[in-house]
């Protein structure tokens, strides 16, 4: 995990600031904030920071200018949008005017440290361009003819209900350069979708045995201590107990303008795509948005 990012979080809800500051302190990261766009300005005149966290939806100065700004005067610095009103317009627009991703209310801290983080390397790798989205692409199709089927990740990590608590956390380790994790699926042995695995599930699995153990004091965890500290007996749990078997998904042959809508209204970054039960791969909001925007453009 990076230690010491410059991070700015900009929200005019103070009790947010002020919670999502105390977690990333925690986590040994550099936080600033502002209540408003002008207030973020005027600090980024003052300092320089690597990601700004910015809200989409807030008076004077709404994120999207913000954003605007940003790329303007500070083009180097990286910008997460953070929401909890998401729209396919105001997403498109932040992928427009340069926004790394975007994340939605209420957030995860640990997806939340792991898009920093990302962001953060994206930052400091010049030549490598702000996300890869590697579809294969049919210019000639209009957008709502194209189907999830046409832009599936198939390739995508699994695990079962009778997986380890180990087996999760080996899944879960990020290799160099490879799109964040945010959530792990969960199949049967007839590759059937049956649930799905945070890190947060992970965690919050493991903080009673920790106290019980002494290994910690409190209820909160970061990823980064419980890899340092192992998993021990805890590593031999089932994760069909842990797991939410609440898991939204749509069918492979779902247009992809609905599937943003549907991940917008749901509140979802990642889904799964099935044929009719069976696990087929998902998408990511945010690549679907860079697909639409792509074919929008050359259509001009």
């Amino acid at each position: 995990m990076t230690e010491g990012i410059k991070v700015l979080l900009v929200d005019d809800e103070k009790r947010f600031l002020d919670s999502m500051t105390k977690l990333l302190i925690r986590r040994k990261q550099y936080v600033m904030t502002a209540e408003s766009g002008p207030e973020a300005l005027a600090q980024m005149e003052k300092e320089s920071f690597d990601v700004v966290i910015c809200d989409v939806k807030m008076p004077e100065m709404n994120g999207i200018e913000v954003l605007q700004e940003i790329k303007r005067r500070f083009p180097d610095t990286e910008v997460i949008m953070l929401t909890g009103h998401a729209t396919m317009e105001s997403c498109l627009e932040g992928i427009r005017f340069g926004a790394f991703d975007y994340l939605m209310k209420p957030t995860d801290i640990e997806i939340l440290m792991a898009k920093l983080e990302a962001a953060y390397e994206n930052k400091t790798k010049k030549d490598v361009k702000i996300h890869d989205a590697e579809f294969e692409r049919d210019r000639g199709l209009i957008i709502e003819e194209i189907l999830l089927k046409d832009v599936i990740e198939r390739d995508i990590p699994h695990l079962y209900a009778d997986s380890s608590l180990a087996d999760a956390v080996r899944t879960f380790k990020k290799k160099p350069d490879a799109p964040v994790k945010e959530k792990i699926f969960v199949i049967n042995d007839s590759g059937e979708l049956i649930g799905k695995v945070r890190r947060r599930h992970i965690l919050e699995a493991v903080i009673p045995i920790f106290q019980k153990e002494q290994i910690i004091n409190g209820d909160d965890l970061t990823w980064k201590e419980f890899l340092n500290m192992g998993s021990g007996p805890a590593g031999v749990l089932p994760i069909g107990e842990i797991m939410n078997r609440e898991v939204k998904s749509l069918g492979a042959d779902s247009h992809i303008l609905e599937t943003v809508k549907f991940m917008i209204d749901n509140n979802l970054a990642v889904l799964p795509v099935v044929q009719g039960k069976k696990l087929l791969g998902r998408v990511r909001m945010y690549d679907l948005l860079l697909l639409i925007n792509d074919i929008m453009a050359e259509a001009l």
